[in-house]
C-alpha cells in the first residue's frame, strides 16, 4: 500500500531501470577500435598478396590463397564488430532516453505520493471535525451554502470569505464556525484525487519507459544474435550491404526453406500455389547475400529439385525432350539466373571445402535419379542453373567429381547421358572458366587416369549433339592444354601432351562425331593442337604408306614423343615443349572434322601461319652459326609439318569423293548383274542403273568424282605451297647473303629450298605429308 492507502504498483516500488548506457558506449568503442586494427591488418595482408601475385609456383599460389582467406576473414570480422558497435550505440541512445524518462517518472510519482499523503491527512481531519460539529448540534452545520460569498479558494470551488464563522486564507482554514469543516473535506478530497491521478500517470510513464527499454533490448539482442551467423555476416559485409538487413534476410530465407517440402507434396493445385510463393521469395531476394547464406545452410539441391521440378503429364521417359521442354514449368531463364546468382553469392562466403561439397551435391543429387523414367527433365535444368561458370573453382571441382562417379557407375544402355546433358555442359563451362582446374581434371597428375578423362570428356557426346554446339567441352579441352603446354614445368608439359595424344583417338568418335559442331568449338580444338604441330610431319611420314609399298609403322599407342625436336641438331637451340605421340590417321580425322567451314578452316591456317613465322624467326636468328649450318633444316621440317596439317584439312574432300566412287561402282555392278537394285527403292539408284545399262555406259567413269576432287585438292596444295615456301626461302637467302660469300656458296647453303625449281625440296617435303594426310595410299597386301 502507498502512504495514502492506495495499492502499490505491480512489482513494488518503482526503481531505476537496469543496464548502463555508458557501459554500452564503452563496449561499442572497444569494438570499433578492434575493427580498425583488423582493417589495418587486412591492408597489410593485401600488400603481401600483391607481392605474391607477381610470382608463379604452386607453393606461391597456395600461400596467396591463404593470405586472401585471412584478408577476407579480417574484413568479415571487422565488419561484424562495426555492425555490433553500431547496434550497441543505437541501443545506448534508446537506453539513455528510457532511463531519463523512468527517472523523471519516479521523481514525479514521489512528489505526487507526498501530496497524496498530505491531502489524505487533511481529509481525515476534516471528517473528524465535521462529525464533532454535528454531534454538538451547531446550526447550519450540514448546510454548506449558508453564509458563503467571495473568490474561489485555490484548487477548489470555494470562495475566499466567510462561511458562517469559518474563513479560508493563506492556504488553510481558520476555525470560526461549524460549516468550515465541510469546506475543508471537499477541498481535501479533490486534491487527494488529483495527487493520486498524478501518481498513476507517473507510474504509467515509468512502465512505458521500462517497456521501451525492454523492446529495444530485445531488438538489439536479436540484431546481435544475427551477427553470430558468420556466413551471413561475411556475405553482407562482402557485398557492402547494411548489416541491419541480416535479421529480415535470415527470416525470409528460413521461410523459403520451409516452403520446399510443401511445394513438393500435396495436391497439384496446392503445390502450384506454394511453388509460386517460393519463386516469388527467391526472386525477391535475388541479390541478397545474407538470404542465400542462410538458405543454402539449410536447403539441399535435392529438396530444391523436388520443389521446383514438375513431371509433365504423360512423361514416361526423360528422353521425351519435346514434352519436357513444352510442359515443364519448373525453370525458366529468369529463375535460372536467380538460382545461379544465389549460389554465387553464397559461395563468396563459403570455405573451399563447403564450396566443393555443394558442387558434389548439386550434381550427385540430380545424377541419382538420372536413369529413372519418372525423374522430371526440369531437374537437370535446375542443376545446370545452379552451376554458372562464375562460381569458384572448388564448386566445379566437386561437381566434376560427382559427374565422374556417375560416369563410372552408369550403364551404357541407359538414357542418363541425354538427361544430364545440361549438367555436363554447365560443368564443362566451369572447367573452361578455371583453366588450372580443367588441366587437373582432364590431364590428371596420375597419368593412368588420363585415358579415362579424355574418353569421358572428348570421346562421348549425346546422340542429338551438344546443345551449345560443343563449345563448352572444346573450351575446357583447350584451357587444359594451354595450362600444361605453356608451363615451364616439363611435368606439366608432359601431362598436356599425353592428354592430346589420348584426345586424338577419342575426338573423332565423340565430340567431333556429334552433329552440329560449332565453328567456335572447332577453333578451340585447332588452337589446342597448335603447340604440337612439330610432331605432325614426323607422324605422317613414319605412319604413311608410300606408293612403293614401303612398310609403314602402325599408329603408336597414346604416349609421349620424348625425342621430338624442331629439326635434327637444333634441339638445344630451340627446345620444344614435350610432344605427344600422334596417330596420324586419327589426327587426319580431327583436322578434317574441325575445318569443314571457312571459319573453322581459318583457325587451322592461323595455326600454320604462326608456326611458319616462328620457324622463320628461329631459322634467321643470330644463334644459328652460319659457318656451320643454316636454318634450312628448320624450314624443311616446318614445311613437312604444315603439309600434314594442310592435308588433313583436305581429307574430307577426298573421302567424300571416294564414297561417291564406291556408290557409282555399286551402280555399275548392279546394272551389270541386272538384278537386285529395285530392293533399294531409290530413284537415284534406278536412274544410275538405267544409265549404266544403256549405250552411254562407256562414258560413265566411276572414278570421275575422285579425279575432280584430287584436282581441286592439288590446286589447294599448290596454293598452300606458294603461301609458305617462297617467303621462307627468300628470308633465308636474305639472311645468308654476305659480301664475302659467293653465289655458289649461297646456292650450296639454301638452294635446295628454292621453290622455283622443278621437283624442289620444299614441294617434295610439303607434298609427302600433304598426300599422306589428304589421300593416303591403300595399305599394301
Amino acid at each position: 500500500m502507498t502512504p495514502g492507502g492506495r495499492p502499490a504498483p505491480p512489482g513494488g516500488e518503482l526503481a531505476p531501470l537496469p543496464a548502463s548506457p555508458s557501459a554500452l558506449v564503452d563496449v561499442a568503442e572497444a569494438a570499433s577500435r578492434t575493427a580498425e586494427r583488423l582493417a589495418d591488418a587486412r591492408t597489410r595482408l593485401l600488400r603481401v598478396r600483391a607481392s605474391l601475385d607477381v610470382q608463379r609456383s604452386t607453393a606461391v599460389e597456395r600461400a596467396s590463397e591463404r593470405v586472401t582467406t585471412a584478408a577476407d576473414d579480417a574484413r568479415a570480422s571487422g565488419g561484424m564488430l562495426e555492425a555490433a558497435a553500431s547496434t550497441l550505440r543505437r541501443h545506448a541512445v534508446v537506453l539513455h532516453d528510457a532511463h531519463a524518462s523512468a527517472q523523471r517518472a519516479i521523481a514525479e510519482r514521489a512528489e505526487a505520493l507526498g501530496r497524496e499523503a498530505r491531502w489524505q491527512a487533511e481529509a481525515d481531519e476534516a471528517r473528524r471535525s465535521t462529525w464533532n460539529i454535528v454531534a454538538a448540534g451547531a446550526p447550519g452545520a450540514l448546510d454548506p451554502d449558508a453564509g458563503w460569498s467571495g473568490s474561489t479558494a485555490p484548487g477548489t470551488g470555494w470562495s475566499d470569505g466567510e462561511w458562517s464563522d469559518g474563513k479560508w486564507s493563506d492556504g488553510k482554514w481558520s476555525d470560526g464556525g461549524p460549516a468550515h469543516a465541510h469546506l475543508r473535506l471537499g477541498i481535501a478530497l479533490r486534491e487527494l484525487a488529483a495527487a493520486r491521478a498524478d501518481a498513476a500517470a507517473a507510474e504509467s510513464r515509468w512502465r512505458a519507459a521500462r517497456d521501451t527499454k525492454d523492446e529495444a533490448s530485445r531488438q538489439a539482442a536479436t540484431a546481435l544474435s544475427a551477427l553470430a551467423d558468420v556466413r551471413a555476416v561475411r556475405a553482407i559485409i562482402t557485398a557492402g550491404a547494411d548489416p541491419a538487413r541480416l535479421q529480415a534476410s535470415g527470416a525470409a530465407a528460413r521461410a523459403a526453406v520451409a516452403l520446399l517440402p510443401r511445394a513438393a507434396t500435396g495436391a497439384p493445385s496446392a503445390r502450384h500455389a506454394v511453388r509460386e510463393d517460393l519463386r516469388h521469395v527467391l526472386t525477391a531476394h535475388a541479390d541478397d547475400p545474407a538470404f542465400w547464406a542462410v538458405f543454402w545452410d539449410s536447403a539441399s539441391p535435392a529438396r530444391l529439385y523436388d520443389a521446383l521440378a514438375v513431371r509433365p503429364p504423360g512423361q514416361v521417359s526423360p528422353v521425351t525432350g519435346w514434352l519436357g521442354d513444352v510442359l515443364d514449368p519448373g525453370i525458366d531463364d529468369g529463375l535460372a539466373r536467380v538460382l545461379g546468382e544465389g549460389v554465387h553469392l553464397w559461395a563468396q562466403t563459403a570455405s573451399p571445402q563447403e564450396q566443393h561439397d555443394l558442387g558434389r551435391r548439386i550434381v550427385g543429387d540430380v545424377a541419382a535419379g538420372a536413369a529413372s523414367p519418372f525423374t522430371p527433365p526440369g531437374e537437370a535444368k535446375i542443376a545446370a542453373a545452379l552451376l554458372p561458370a562464375t562460381l569458384p573453382a572448388a564448386v566445379h571441382a566437386g561437381a566434376d567429381e560427382a559427374l565422374a562417379d556417375w560416369w563410372t557407375e552408369r550403364s551404357v544402355a541407359d538414357t542418363s547421358f541425354t538427361f544430364l546433358t545440361p549438367v555436363v555442359v554447365a560443368v564443362a563451362g566451369g572447367l573452361a572458366a578455371h583453366p588450372r582446374l580443367a588441366f587437373d581434371r582432364l590431364a590428371p597428375a596420375d597419368q593412368h587416369r588420363t585415358a579415362a578423362a579424355a574418353s569421358r570428356w572428348l570421346g562421348s557426346a549425346p546422340h542429338a549433339g551438344w546443345p551449345d554446339g560443343g563449345r563448352a567441352v572444346a573450351r575446357a579441352f583447350g584451357a587444359a592444354v594451354d595450362v600444361g603446354s605453356t608451363s615451364a614445368d616439363r611435368g606439366d608439359q608432359a601431362r598436356a601432351a599425353l592428354l592430346v595424344s589420348h584426345a586424338t583417338e577419342a575426338l573423332p568418335d565423340g565430340l567431333l562425331l556429334a552433329p552440329g559442331l560449332a565453328d567456335e568449338a572447332a577453333r578451340s580444338v585447332a588452337l589446342a593442337y597448335e603447340p604440337y604441330v612439330p610432331a605432325m610431319g614426323d607422324a605422317s611420314r613414319v605412319q604413311g604408306v608410300t606408293t612403293s609399298c614401303t612398310g609403314a609403322e602402325p599408329p603408336p599407342d597414346p604416349g609421349l614423343d620424348l625425342d621430338a625436336e624442331a629439326a635434327p641438331g637444333f634441339d638445344e637451340l630451340f627446345p620444344l615443349v614435350v610432344q605427344p605421340q600422334l596417330d596420324a590417321f586419327a589426327l587426319r580425322d580431327v583436322i578434317g572434322a574441325t575445318s569443314r567451314t571457312p571459319e573453322a578452316a581459318a583457325a587451322w591456317l592461323g595455326v600454320t601461319d604462326r608456326y611458319a613465322a616462328t620457324t622463320l624467326e628461329h631459322a634467321t636468328s643470330d644463334v644459328v652459326d652460319a659457318d656451320v649450318s643454316t636454318g634450312a633444316p628448320l624450314v624443311r621440317a616446318a614445311l613437312s609439318d604444315i603439309g600434314a596439317v594442310a592435308g588433313g584439312m583436305q581429307a574430307e574432300t577426298i573421302e567424300a569423293a571416294k564414297a561417291e566412287v564406291v556408290t557409282r561402282e555399286t551402280y555399275v555392278e548392279l546394272a551389270g548383274a541386272g538384278v537386285g537394285y529395285l530392293k533399294f527403292g531409290s530413284k537415284a539408284v534406278t536412274e544410275a542403273v538405267s544409265l549404266a545399262s544403256g549405250p552411254a555406259l562407256s562414258f560413265l567413269d566411276p572414278e570421275a568424282p575422285l579425279h575432280e576432287a584430287r584436282e581441286t585438292v592439288r590446286a589447294d596444295e599448290d596454293a598452300l605451297v606458294d603461301r609458305y615456301a617462297p617467303v621462307m626461302y627468300e628470308a633465308l637467302v636474305e639472311n645468308e647473303r654476305d659480301p664475302g660469300r659467293s653465289a655458289g656458296e649461297l646456292e650450296r647453303l639454301v638452294g635446295e629450298l628454292d621453290p622455283s625449281e622443278n621437283g624442289s625440296d620444299p614441294a617434295a617435303t610439303f607434298d609427302q605429308t600433304f598426300d599422306n594426310q589428304s589421300d593416303p595410299e591403300e595399305p599394301c597386301s
